[in-house]
């Protein structure tokens, strides 16, 4: 629906005069808190009219939620804490639940969380995660469930969400992972960054994703040793010392040509750094990288753009 059409179905607010318009918007406020509890079915209702409660305010000028009214819908790391021990007790459908966390995740971006709540990046982070394991392209019922666990116990102690050890068994039980770069360094031949998401699987076809189809979760960043060295964090999980690729090597010393000049890093979000001794990445590099993301989450296959990447020397 165009926003020309949303706002013109939508009451005007010098139609409805200041006292009505208050009263619009404290119902309509009302009626998005049933949503976030998970209490009001009709979902789509009101997130038509989110964005003209975010927009319209009391007056003709109209204003922004205020941060009181923003802490009022209780849309916090409690709320998606109960739902999710509703859903592990088996009282919430694990359609319903992504669902509602699919919505919220709306809400959230509409009303800029991030930016209005001291813990909105934990609140995308842990929506985003759950996007993903409750979503049959990733995950399946019953990885649903234990990940969601492992999420659970993250909230519980307020710990970094999305969490290394969720991910990574998401994409160990996937098995075969269908990547394809999604951004890189623009007007460059041999760019310095990639990007590289994961194509959502298909159950009920026989075909392998297709390359270039847009996907959301992107689980890998590849950028060149002289870039890296600019833009590394100061956190000690990108420090030299932590490279996993002495530890793969070790456990397959096979991988040791075959990975040379790569370092790979683990974010606290479970999201891997490739660092590749080059200039510029080319196709080589970045088969590289992927082989390097195989075997660090234990993967059975990689295709990276429809080009399987086993991590054995002759793909390389």
């Amino acid at each position: 629906m165009s926003s020309d059409r949303f706002f013109s179905e939508s009451s005007p607010v010098g139609d409805l005069g200041a006292e009505g318009a208050s009263l619009e918007r404290q119902s309509r406020l009302r009626n998005l808190a049933l949503v976030i509890e998970g209490k009001n079915p009709e979902l789509q209702y009101d997130l038509k009219h989110l964005e003209w409660l975010v927009r319209q305010g009391v007056g003709t000028q109209g204003s922004l939620l205020s941060a009181a009214e923003i802490s009022s819908l209780s849309l916090d790391l409690d709320r998606i804490q109960q739902q999710l021990t509703t859903y592990l007790a088996r009282d919430l459908d694990r359609n319903s639940f992504h669902n509602w966390v699919c919505t919220l995740i709306k809400i959230s971006v509409t009303l800029v969380l991030v930016k209005e709540q001291p813990e909105g990046q934990k609140i995308d982070s842990a929506l985003g995660l759950l996007a993903l394991l409750l979503d049959d392209d990733f995950a399946s019922p019953d990885s649903s469930k234990r990940l969601c666990r492992l999420l659970f116990d993250r909230l519980q102690y307020r710990r970094t969400v999305p969490c290394r050890r969720a991910v990574s068994e998401m994409l160990r039980e996937l098995g075969v992972a269908h990547l394809t770069m999604m951004a890189r360094e623009s007007d460059v031949v041999r760019p310095r960054w990639v990007d590289i998401a994961l194509l959502p699987r298909r159950k009920n076809s026989g075909e392998a994703p297709q390359p270039g189809k847009s996907g959301w979760f992107q689980p890998l960043s590849i950028s060149t040793a002289r870039l890296w060295s600019q833009i590394a964090p100061d956190d000690r999980w990108a420090s030299p010392e932590n490279d996993r690729i002495p530890a793969l090597i070790c456990r397959e010393p096979w991988l040791e040509p075959e990975l040379d000049g790569l370092q790979i890093f683990l974010d606290p979000g479970g999201l891997t750094e490739a660092v590749v001794e080059t200039e510029g990445l080319q196709s080589l590099d970045m088969r590289k990288a992927v082989a390097g993301f195989r075997a660090l989450h234990q993967l059975n296959r990689c295709y990276l753009d429809g080009i399987p990447v086993h991590s054995r020397k002759e793909d390389l």
